[in-house]
């Protein structure tokens, strides 16, 4: 979306005033990156660990699509932000309210950078849809792989 590169041009231009151009650069490319896809209704560990795991692998960003009211706050979503950014991840939160099939159609449609989308559960996918119709078709648009991470089949890590 258009408000979302807006953000990310005055984001560089403050590190580029702050004499960091290095930092100013990295919002103005695009990168490599893993779409985290939240809500405030279920945050699983888990999903979270894999995003963090598959990051460092393949040395991705990570955008966190976080769904939930306009003003909501997450501390365990903050804490895990944090510590990406600790372990040299770039990590971001993007808010969003409605349907979470929408709002990952819509980041996705307009970021180059995104590698896959990475979820928790199938019930999560559903959040807020209340579309006419089904939105199956539209999963057709999504420009990357989609990773739906069961609570109970988590693949270990080396």
């Amino acid at each position: 979306m258009i408000r979302d590169r807006i953000e990310e041009i005055m984001s560089a231009i403050t590190f580029a005033e702050a004499g960091e151009p290095e930092k100013a650069m990295e919002f103005l490319k695009d990168r490599k990156t893993v779409l985290l896809a939240v809500s405030e209704r279920f945050l699983d560990k888990n999903v979270l660990k894999y995003a963090m795991n598959i990051s460092r692998r393949i040395e991705a960003g990570i955008d966190i699509l976080y769904l939930a009211g306009p003003d909501a706050k997450n501390p365990e979503l903050e804490d895990f932000a944090s510590s990406a950014e600790k372990d040299g991840i770039r990590c971001r939160i993007v808010h969003r309210e409605g349907c979470m099939k929408k709002a990952i159609l819509d980041y996705t449609e307009k970021r180059s950078g995104i590698l896959f989308t990475v979820v928790g559960s199938t019930p999560e996918l559903d959040i807020e849809c209340r579309a006419e119709g089904s939105l199956s078709d539209a999963w057709k648009r999504l420009k990357c792989p989609l990773v739906v991470v069961s609570k109970n089949a988590m693949p270990s890590t080396a």
